[in-house]
């Protein structure tokens, strides 16, 4: 996480586990808001920066897989999973 991003402490927040502000490690020095900024009127937050990896890296990334495994029939589902789970992994 670059440190020009303002990092979120997640107190209430419903969304905290998907948002890279609270999910992404702290390296350094790093600013926090002072509380988390989502809104419960509106049921969002403004700042919400999403953890999960573009569906287009997956979908590349499960090709390579499906490739790999020898291109088997009915596995789509399973090699989408684990490639979402790697570029998790990896923090792409």
């Amino acid at each position: 996480m670059p440190y020009d991003i303002t990092m979120c402490p997640g107190q209430n927040c419903p969304i905290k586990q998907s948002c890279s502000r609270f999910t992404d490690e702290i390296v350094g020095r790093q600013d926090f808001f002072g509380e988390a900024p989502y809104n419960f009127i509106t049921n969002s937050c403004e700042y919400f920066i999403s953890n999960r990896p573009d569906e287009n890296k997956i979908r590349l990334k499960a090709y390579e897989i499906w490739q790999k495994m020898g291109y088997p029939n009915g596995e789509s589902v399973k090699h989408w999973l684990q490639a979402e789970k790697e570029l998790i992994d990896l923090k792409i």
